[in-house]
């Protein structure tokens, strides 16, 4: 029986699973330790939820919004552990998730998906999401300075 729980406190059971985790979603992320995990659950619109069996198998992070336009929500990070996949978890995951969203009155909810994931992406349009015509951009703060982002001094 699989559970989904949502995440208060961070044990060295939860940082264990993300440092296993988080290179099956993307070897290029930092491993967050329990420090960073703690401080994510502790930011008021962060929601992070486990999939458990016997062990953790799984996760996703819900980031509730509120713009002018309204209470929106983003799923991010979702990822089950290879050993665990094939049992609907993802989808134990996403819909738990959405619930959650729509109980806090959130309006829509968004969420990003590489081409090459197929089975995540079949996943999400079975429960109701739809590919949007738009452009998704990014700009990894990482690489640029201040000067480089305002070279004007503003």
């Amino acid at each position: 029986m699989i559970y989904i729980e949502q995440v208060g406190e961070i044990t060295d059971e939860i940082e264990m699973a993300f440092t296993l985790l988080i290179p099956q979603l993307s070897p290029h992320c930092n491993i967050p330790c329990g420090e960073d995990l703690q401080k994510l659950v502790a930011l008021p619109g962060n929601y992070l939820f486990i999939a458990r069996n016997t062990q953790i198998v799984g996760t996703l992070t819900l980031v509730v919004i509120h713009t002018p336009s309204g209470k929106k929500a983003w799923i991010e990070d979702v990822v089950v552990d290879t050993s665990a996949r094939g049992q609907k978890i993802g989808e134990l995951l996403v819909r738990h998730a959405v619930s959650f969203a729509a109980e806090l009155g959130v309006t829509s909810i968004n969420l990003t998906s590489r081409p090459d994931r197929v089975a995540a992406n079949k996943l999400y349009r079975s429960i109701g999401f739809e590919l949007r015509e738009t452009n998704v951009y990014r700009l990894d703060t990482n690489k640029y300075t201040l000067p480089d982002l305002f070279p004007d001094g503003e």
